[in-house]
């Protein structure tokens, strides 16, 4: 999975790409998205308490969406009061002429931090899909 994200960063950096955040049947577009990959302190995949995957690099995502219509539908999506996550999808446009490019980023939430003006989220790449 590490690939395919190095592979969306480059495209994001070549072909002036926008995103917007699909979370059930609710679309949002967003201000600001930065991508890293980062090693876990866990030594080898795990499986914890039957919730939740942990694998030893984590594709973690943070983006800036200015709707604060948004926090409605994020109590839903976070692990906490539900015992699932619910994926958060993200699909790429190209600025240029407005049309999808051929991935969506399947994500989870780990957290969010809101403001006056925006809500900062906090998630985890679970899948990329190639359309």
């Amino acid at each position: 999975m590490s690939e395919w994200l190095k592979e969306i960063q480059k495209i994001q950096n070549n072909q002036n790409l926008f995103f917007k955040l699909i979370i059930g049947e609710n679309e949002f577009y967003l201000d600001q998205l930065k991508m890293k990959i980062e090693t876990t302190p866990v030594t080898e995949p795990t499986k914890r308490g039957g919730v939740y995957f942990s694998d030893t690099t984590v594709c973690k995502i943070n983006v800036i969406v200015n709707d604060l219509k948004i926090n409605k539908y994020l109590t839903k999506a976070m692990l906490g009061p539900n015992t699932e996550f619910q994926d958060i999808i993200l699909q790429a446009k190209n600025k240029k002429n407005n049309e999808n490019i051929n991935f969506r980023i399947i994500t989870n939430l780990t957290s969010s931090k809101q403001s006056s003006n925006e809500i900062e989220l906090h998630l985890i790449v679970h899948d990329i899909i190639r359309e």
